[in-house]
């Protein structure tokens, strides 16, 4: 089972204070490592790793003293030990407890620590798990720095640490998560690294090359090949396609694509490479590594007593939906679901409470057997029977209850792999699809093909998308599965937005054009990048036998172009590089000047509460939009993008929606604000409670002197008059939050 790995340290890490073992006896030298030839396209080269020298109880001790030289690791634990998993990725599993701690190292056989977990006895005893948030102990500079700190300690040699982003984790325990790049010779490499803070120490760690490391010699930083040649090699190897793209407002616009291979250059010899031919030739895959139910049969409104208005609208809604015969009957008639033999295992309705509409979900099931196989081989079908597995096979039908319309299909199978050769050719299920979507979605169907863009020659999932002025938008699609053995729908399901806004499609810069402006955005770098080597499986059977590997991987020295995500194509009007949207989870605005509540704005946009768009607008009055967007983002949810019914869904599931009917642009009084955010939080049982409180408000209501006694008390209000019907800004409520978020 994987650890994740996490300490909770005193503040004598900062000052750098530990006993250390390795004082007179200096580092501690690595066994030397075998050479490996890296020959640049070698694909039989072979790898072997160091034995480890010494007895178990020499190199245990020589780890433990590195590990409590490093980490600081004070001499109150009470109880040790150290296990060790022999391997190509040896470890040391370190454990140190006291009734109150209990602190987990995992090392390389080395002595470098890999990530780290310590669990501490708070003494608290805290069950809730609604709105909490806190900002972190500790400011996010003071983060930063004793992040810089621990970079200096966990890394060593040849490795440092290259902090990349740090975001806050509001809450009970609040701290600050840290994201960086391990940089071997002060380059990047695919490695990266976590840790998260507190004000007292480190609270995690843990290293992306822990459970599958790197084998070989590190190369040395210098490339023999020439950084202009590599740019022309990365350059000739890019590639754009042209298509659709949605601007997340409900509208798409027509945008060059990259799509072209993931190339690097080898430093050393000058070849361009492409990575993923490369790891496919290993069977392996490239990482650049840079709502309740409702019975058919249940009761009518009618005789109903003692229900509301509300209640009887909503069963109102069933009224006109299908039974489950009915439904039964109208999937049976379509023959290319493969409903014969099947048999109906269960039927539930689920009603959408924005709109009303109500969804069915049929299930039936069937029983493999020697003449039923649906393209398993008769040998897999066998093994499967003698071994006593449950050979159902699970066929899922969602629907709109009242129309019939196929909302999606999923089949699930009890055996994994078909034979390669099966009796529909590829065009035969093409032509399946297209029959299916012109009698399932015909509306849709005739609107779309058959997707040719990169990435959409799936063998099982054939994706028809939509096509507008002769483009593809691969962002509304159709998607269908076709049994290659029995021609019938395995899976469907569609994304479609029909209101759609589509940008204009002539005058558009040329594919050439568009090429260059996308290689101008982009940056050579010199960097060590992951390499599949080939495995002797003779000689290192463990590799395989073990971990079942077909090849382990070097890091080779390389140009090639760093973020490349960071660039996400060319507006095809304007010819312009489109950034891709990417954020610290922090926000910053540059309309804080002058506003009494800046500092605490900016507070709260360093903790990651906030808005996009570099604007808060302080003096705009609040809405309820605006108001579930900032508490949403106090409670961790990114709300980036997210429209109005989504917002309210996504703030109802966390008992942050504003109470009645949702009214977006509706200004938000001081009350309303209190009450969502104190009713939402630990306090709201108690504030709810009614005739015990005593306010100290001249102008409160009765049914809300809960919460104006815990906005008193938390500091939130004072004086004589709380003025609950006055109208918020938006830096009114950001205030509010964040006196509630620093109790």
């Amino acid at each position: 089972m994987k650890r994740l790995m996490s300490i909770f340290l005193a503040l004598a890490l900062a000052l750098g204070l530990c006993g250390s073992a390795l004082a007179e006896g200096g580092e501690i030298e690595e066994p030397p490592r075998p050479a490996i030839d890296t020959g640049m396209m070698d694909l039989d080269d072979t790898v072997s790793f160091p034995v480890p020298e010494g007895t178990l109880e020499e190199r245990l001790a020589r780890v433990t003293a590195l590990v409590k030289d490093t980490l600081a690791v004070d001499d109150g634990y009470t109880d040790f030990s150290g296990d060790w998993s022999d391997g190509p990725a040896g470890r040391w599993d370190l454990y140190w407890s006291d009734e109150a701690r209990q602190l987990n190292v995992e090392t390389d056989g080395s002595g470098k620590v890999l990530n780290v977990y310590l669990w501490t006895d708070s003494g608290r005893v805290d069950r809730f798990r609604g709105f909490d948030p806190l900002f972190p102990s500790m400011g996010r500079d003071e983060a930063l720095a004793l992040a810089e700190d621990w970079c200096q300690r966990l890394f060593a040699g040849e490795e440092s640490g290259r902090i990349d982003g740090v975001r806050a984790v509001l809450g009970t325990d609040g701290y600050w998560a840290v994201e960086g790049t391990v940089l071997k010779n002060g380059l990047p490499s695919p490695i990266r690294f976590t840790m998260d803070l507190r004000a007292d120490g480190l609270a995690s760690f843990d290293r992306s090359d822990s459970y599958r490391p790197y084998v070989g010699a590190l190369p040395p930083a210098e490339a023999a090949a020439d950084i202009g040649a590599a740019e022309d090699s990365l350059r000739g190897a890019l590639e754009l396609e042209l298509y659709y793209v949605s601007d997340g407002e409900g509208g798409a616009q027509l945008q060059y694509v990259p799509c072209g291979p993931d190339t690097v250059v080898d430093a050393a010899t000058g070849e361009a490479v492409d990575m993923q031919a490369l790891y496919a030739s290993f069977d392996g895959t490239y990482d650049r590594g840079n709502t309740a139910t409702m019975d058919a049969a249940a009761a009518g409104a009618e005789g109903a007593g003692g229900l509301t208005a509300v209640e009887l609208a909503s069963i109102a809604s069933y009224e006109a939906v299908m039974d489950q015969q009915a439904l039964d009957e109208a999937l049976r008639k379509i023959a290319a679901l493969g409903l014969e033999g099947f048999e109906q295992d269960r039927c539930s309705y689920a009603r959408d409470t924005q709109t009303g509409a109500v969804t069915a979900t049929v299930r039936y099931t069937a029983q493999m057997a020697e003449d039923r196989l649906f393209g398993y081989s008769a040998d897999q079908f066998a093994a499967a029977q003698q071994d006593g597995w449950d050979l159902t096979v699970y066929k899922t039908v969602t629907l709109d209850a009242e129309t019939g319309a196929l909302r999606s299909v999923s089949t699930r199978y009890p055996l994994w792999e078909r034979p390669e050769e099966e009796p529909l050719s590829a065009e035969d299920r093409i032509a399946a699809a297209a029959d299916f979507l012109a009698l399932a979605a015909p509306e849709m169907a005739d609107q779309a093909a058959l997707c040719t863009l990169s990435g959409y020659d799936t063998e099982d999932d054939l994706t028809f998308a939509r096509v507008h002025e002769g483009f593809f938008y691969p962002e509304n699609y159709l998607l269908v599965s076709v049994n290659g053995a029995t021609g019938t729908v395995d899976r469907f399901r569609y994304e479609w937005d029909e209101d759609a806004a589509f940008g204009p499609a002539e005058d558009i810069v040329t594919a050439d054009e568009a090429l260059a402006a996308y290689g101008d955005a982009l940056t050579v770098t010199l960097g060590y990048s992951a390499w599949p080597v080939g495995v002797d499986r003779e000689e290192y059977a463990v590799y395989a036998d073990w971990w079942g590997y077909s090849y382990v991987e070097e890091l080779r020295l390389t140009y090639y172009y760093e973020g490349l995500d960071d660039v996400s194509g060319v507006d095809a009007l304007t010819g312009q590089p489109v950034l891709a949207e990417r954020s610290d989870g922090t926000y910053v605005y540059d309309d804080l000047a002058g506003a009494p509540q800046a500092d605490m704005i900016a507070a709260l946009g360093l903790a990651g509460v906030g808005y996009p768009g570099g604007k808060f607008l302080p003096e705009q009055t609040l809405t309820e939009r605006d108001a579930v967007h900032l508490l949403l983002s106090a409670a961790g949810v990114r709300t980036d993008g997210l429209e109005d019914e989504a917002l309210y869904e996504r703030a109802a599931q966390l008992g942050l929606a504003p109470e009645g009917a949702w009214d977006p642009d509706a200004a938000v009084t001081r009350m309303d604000f209190l009450r969502l955010m104190i009713g939402a939080s630990r306090y709201g049982d108690g504030a709810r409670l009614a005739g015990i409180w005593e306010t100290g408000f001249s102008d409160v209501d009765a049914i809300d002197e809960g919460f104006a006694a815990v906005a008193r008390a938390l500091g939130l209000a004072e004086g004589d008059a709380l003025h609950p019907a006055g109208t918020l800004t938006r830096a009114d409520a950001a205030a509010l939050l964040g006196r509630f978020m620093d109790r």
